[in-house]
């Protein structure tokens, strides 16, 4: 049977979950692990039936817990990175993304996949994690050294479209220029380094 969008709900996803190589996890409204596959009890340990946030080294408790109540009310899901403890204890990065997980249209709870890093690859929350999609795009447009024209011919927008979504961007960030947040996303990692088109961005107002 091809998997198509009218026969995906009888293919056995939680098969495929148990056998990623990286760990998979569901958590239920109370915030308890309900599920986890292999791969989260060998690097983790067996946690089922436990508060997540106990997995979570005490400095990013806080971030969890937003993230797992973003998507109890349905909101988008991020990425972003966490210290956890692993099964003997010791402190490790995972790279998290999660979704809400839904029966009908209620949500009952949270399914995620967690990546584990290097400690020099790890990334610190910032500012931008929490841009909208098109905030984003317009960042990764920015970084290239695209001038508001350009940008608006990628977005297929309108140019002075392109320019509110430039100011929006500022806004969101707190940057005073278009330089100012290319640097600040280099310097999270958010964007790869400047290429030569972008090493030519020039302090621009963030009224374009």
């Amino acid at each position: 049977m091809k998997p198509t969008p009218e026969n995906l709900a009888k293919l056995d996803l939680t098969r495929a979950l148990e056998d990623l190589a990286a760990p998979a996890y569901v958590i239920d409204r109370d915030g308890r692990f309900r599920w986890l596959n292999r791969a989260y009890v060998e690097l983790l340990g067996d946690r089922r039936g436990k508060p997540f946030a106990d997995l979570v080294a005490p400095e990013d408790r806080g971030l969890a817990r937003t993230n797992f109540a973003r998507k109890l009310v349905g909101n988008t899901t991020r990425i972003f990175d966490l210290t956890v403890l692993d099964r003997a204890g010791e402190r490790l990065t995972l790279r998290i993304t999660s979704a809400p997980l839904r029966q009908q249209e209620d949500i009952v709870g949270i399914v995620g996949i967690g990546f584990p890093l290097p400690a020099a690859t790890a990334r610190t929350p910032s500012v931008l994690d929490d841009l909208t999609p098109r905030q984003q795009e317009v960042l990764r447009l920015l970084a290239e050294g695209l001038e508001t024209p350009a940008i608006a011919r990628r977005l297929g927008v309108a140019d002075e479209t392109a320019r509110n979504h430039i100011r929006a961007l500022l806004r969101a960030t707190g940057a005073h220029s278009r330089l100012e947040v290319v640097l600040l996303a280099l310097k999270h990692g958010v964007v790869p380094n400047l290429t030569e088109a972008g090493q030519q961005i020039q302090q621009a107002p963030a009224e374009d």
